[in-house]
């Protein structure tokens, strides 16, 4: 079934695709669901298509030796990923796991290869490959730090920047729901870690937690890190 052109558009990289090149990607894509917690591709399986988020959302993360996860980014819908390992084949592998009911477009690699072929398209994945440069250094610059409440807020940061909503009272909402678990996870901190970050940032009212919901009154107070 041909994927709706609708929805296409709201892909960065295919937004500015003509018609019948659209035409023939919503031919080429395939659609697949997945239950929540479920994984979409494991690390070894990367590198034979990209991925599009059509509804829902997913993690993206790597496992490390010791077994600890490392949430590496979340992404939403008209969200993608997978599109480096299709151009070199030697992008770092990531897990990708259905944090709410999802439903994932794939793209085969020869018909990424045909899309290269588009000047729209490739303008657009250069685009796309500087933001992922810039995410990883973000990423980088939270697991720099020795302090775990800097690693918190750094990542509470980032979060606010890439997945958080402004309210009518300037406060940001994060769109994603967290666990103190995902946190830590993000910032490569043990979960206890985190809660006791949290509990101090809760205290000094930099951060609100309802359950899941995390609310940043104002995110650029979190950028006034404590020391190493």
């Amino acid at each position: 079934m041909a994927i709706d052109k609708g929805f296409l558009r709201r892909v960065t990289l295919f937004e500015t695709l003509d018609e019948d090149a659209l035409d023939a990607l919503s031919e080429r894509l395939i659609e697949r669901r997945f239950d929540r917690g479920q994984v979409v591709f494991t690390e070894e399986e990367t590198g034979e298509y990209m991925y599009i988020v059509r509804e829902g959302r997913v993690k993206v993360s790597r496992w490390l030796p010791d077994g600890r996860e490392v949430i590496l980014a979340f992404r939403g819908a008209a969200d993608f990923f997978g599109e480096m390992s299709l151009i070199d084949g030697y992008s770092p592998r990531a897990t990708i796991t259905a944090v709410l009911p999802s439903s994932i477009l794939s793209l085969s690699r020869g018909g990424f290869r045909e899309l290269l072929t588009e000047a729209p398209f490739a303008d657009a994945l250069m685009r796309t490959l500087c933001v992922r440069c810039r995410e990883a250094w973000q990423q980088i610059e939270i697991l720099s730090h020795r302090n775990a409440e800097a690693r918190i807020r750094m990542a509470l940061h980032h979060l606010c920047e890439q997945e958080g909503e402004e309210l009518d009272d300037g406060r940001v909402r994060l769109t994603v729901r967290l666990t103190h678990r995902d946190l830590a996870n993000i910032a490569g901190v043990s979960r206890e870690t985190a809660t006791r970050a949290l509990r101090q940032l809760v205290h000094g009212k930099l951060v609100e937690v309802d359950g899941r919901i995390f609310e940043v009154p104002d995110p650029e107070r979190l950028l006034e890190l404590p020391s190493d």
